[in-house]
């Protein structure tokens, strides 16, 4: 049978609009019985929910065991604020989750821009994320993670984590593949995962 804790670290951070000094991260460990495997999990929201089950057992029954958790302003942490913009009336028709990740006038990116003014990009503090929660792993669980998989959109950032961290390996998903910036300006999207945007992203080579 599998089991889920509920922890929360806290991380050290400069002082920003998610907090002042220590941000919490919270982050869910859920295993088997037995020394197995850690896999890194999660989704464009943050952690896995009730709704991920499927997939969560999949990879339970191929030997892993499994930490999903919430970045930084995602999830749980996600700043309580809402955007109006005249620059996008129908942003107060949307429900909370989407107006809140909305990439024109959403208060994440709102936050995603101020980060690249500061030097310190949004998408750089989510792989950093993910480097505390592995170091967690590795000295509260006694486990080692070794493989990133995420749904959806977020697998770009879990080829991102693979890429940067070192002994992370990136778990190959069928019909899944890394979000390339200058595709999304060839086919002139107007909306798009504020999150990954790094600077110099849409240059098209």
């Amino acid at each position: 049978m599998a089991v889920a804790k509920n922890l929360r670290l806290g991380i050290h951070a400069e002082q920003t609009p998610l907090g002042r000094g220590q941000l919490e991260m919270p982050l869910l460990h859920i295993h088997k019985p037995g020394a197995r495997a850690l896999l890194m999990w999660f989704q464009e929201n943050g952690k896995a929910t009730a709704e991920n089950w499927p997939e969560i057992e999949k990879y339970l029954n191929q030997g892993y065991d499994i930490i999903s958790f919430d970045f930084r302003g995602l999830g749980e942490t996600r700043m309580p604020y809402t955007a109006v913009s005249p620059d996008d009336p129908l942003l107060g028709r949307l429900d909370f989750d989407h107006a809140y990740v909305n990439s024109l006038s959403g208060v994440l990116a709102n936050y995603v821009y101020n980060s690249l003014l500061t030097g310190r990009p949004y998408f750089l503090q989510m792989i950093e994320d993910a480097e505390i929660a592995r170091r967690f792993a590795a000295e509260k669980l006694h486990a080692n993670v070794v493989v990133v998989s995420a749904a959806g959109e977020a697998y770009t950032l879990a080829s991102a984590i693979a890429e940067t961290l070192p002994g992370m390996s990136l778990r190959s998903e069928p019909n899944r593949k890394a979000l390339k910036w200058s595709e999304i300006v060839e086919q002139r999207r107007e909306t798009w995962p504020i999150q990954y945007l790094l600077p110099s992203g849409a240059y098209i080579h």
